[in-house]
């Protein structure tokens, strides 16, 4: 039996690996019994800390709090890095979800890397890049950048700023997680907590992502763009995973995080670990 315990199932309503893995995994369930047996395994997410109650236990180390204590130099999260290092500490296997994270958690042990998944027959190239722009009233005439995120200094929002200012020309689509940051930049098309065929269309919309992160990994919303094919402008040469290539949405299936190639990748990895369900 495999346990699910996230810390949100889907702040959105969005379509999140917990929402697929339990539709691709049908007896999983989420909550964690009082007793596991050995055959028995949760997968974890990583700020809940360890859930002791026997079995097996797989950490998910996807939260980027201990990144984001090295790259912004503050102490602000160090309690949640001690959730996320108890998980890892006492959980039975440990995986992360970019190669990059490694070295945050292999003082605990061998670490697996395995992908979260990206719906790629959502998140698709369309066709209809005109007709688009005129249902979300966007210029067709302009050169149209698309960013996706919050004020938050890692999401680099001033670097979004200064990009902007610095080419005037281009017309922007700002996709906010809060309505009260809607404000933050005007004179583009904002929008706030889209549904994710929206967030598609409106990424069709455009002529590239910018990636401003301070974060070295890739955020699923940039994964989903270029799954779109959309072509990636990553500011001031940041370290990613991969550097994405004229046909991104390819990078995504050579690199297995279409759900497709997901599935097969954890179906082997908790067949090895001898966990049923």
């Amino acid at each position: 039996m495999i346990y699910l315990n996230p810390e949100v199932v889907s702040g959105l309503g969005e379509d999140t690996f917990w929402t697929w893995f339990k539709r691709e995994f049908p007896s999983a369930s989420f909550g964690v019994s009082a007793r596991l047996r050995n055959e028995d395994a949760v997968l974890q997410y990583s700020t809940l800390g360890f859930v002791n109650r026997g079995g097996k236990s797989i950490g998910l180390l996807w939260e980027l709090y201990p990144e984001m204590k090295e790259q912004l130099k503050s102490n602000q999260w160090d309690s949640r890095i001690a959730k996320v290092y108890e998980c890892a500490r006492f959980s039975t296997y440990k995986t992360v979800a970019s190669h990059l994270m490694i070295p945050f958690y292999e003082q605990f042990g061998a670490i697996d890397v395995l992908p979260i998944g990206v719906n790629t027959d959502l998140f698709k190239p369309l066709p209809e890049k005109t007709s688009l722009r005129d249902k979300y009233n966007i210029p067709k005439d302009k050169t149209v950048g698309i960013w996706c995120g919050t004020t938050h200094r890692m999401k680099g929002f001033d670097k979004l700023t200064a990009y902007a200012n610095s080419n005037p020309d281009i017309y922007w689509i700002i996709v906010w997680k809060w309505e009260a940051e809607a404000g933050f930049f005007p004179g583009a098309s904002n929008f706030t907590k889209v549904k994710q065929q929206t967030l598609c269309e409106l990424m069709n919309s455009a002529d590239f992502f910018l990636c401003s992160s301070m974060l070295r990994p890739f955020y699923m919303v940039e994964w989903e763009a270029m799954a779109c094919n959309l072509p990636m402008k990553i500011l001031d040469n940041m370290q990613k995973d991969f550097v994405p290539s004229n046909n991104p949405r390819d990078d995504v299936f050579r690199l297995n995080w279409d759900r497709k190639s997901t599935k097969k990748l954890w179906t082997n990895y908790l067949e090895r670990k001898g966990v049923t369900w």
